[in-house]
Order: structure tokens, then sequence, then C-alpha cells
């Protein structure tokens, strides 16, 4: 069954917030020595309340920010970059 996903697009480089039974952050560094990290997600699992509260967290504009479903090609392509972390 598809979940809800926020893609949160920053300088071209994504990072997601899995709205599933076990919501969290699938979060891209870029330029760190660690570049994928997961943390679990506290906030709101309605997809459009966890977009607003997301993109006031990091202090960015909502537009880089989108709703998709777990179909979504960018996300099931990206989703194996996080297979070496610990849930």
């Amino acid at each position: 069954m598809a979940y809800p996903v926020i893609i949160r697009n920053a300088c071209g480089y994504h990072s997601y917030l899995v709205l599933d039974d076990q919501p969290r952050e699938l979060l891209r560094h870029q330029g760190f020595q660690e570049e994928y990290s997961i943390r679990p997600w506290l906030g709101s699992t309605d997809p459009e309340d966890a977009r607003q509260e997301w993109a006031e967290m990091l202090a960015e504009d909502i537009d880089s920010y989108r709703i998709v479903d777990s179909g979504n090609r960018d996300y099931c392509c990206d989703l194996p970059s996080w297979d070496h972390c610990s849930k």
C-alpha cells in the first residue's frame, strides 16, 4: 500500500520525509563525511501539516517541498542510498 512521502529539494539534492507506520527523515548532507542519515519524525503525520512543519523547522521556503507517494520515481531510485544507515 502506498504512503505519503515529502521530497525536499535543496540545491538539487533530495531528502525525504517518509510518512508510513514508522515516520522518519531520510536526510542527505551534501559535503559531509557522513552524507546520509535517518532520524525519526516526531511531527505530524498528515502530509500537508508535516510539509509545513518540516519547512518551518529548517527555515526554508515551502515551495522546495512537495508531497508525493511511495511510488514516486525519484524516491524509489534514491531509497537504496540510505540502506547502510542504521534505522
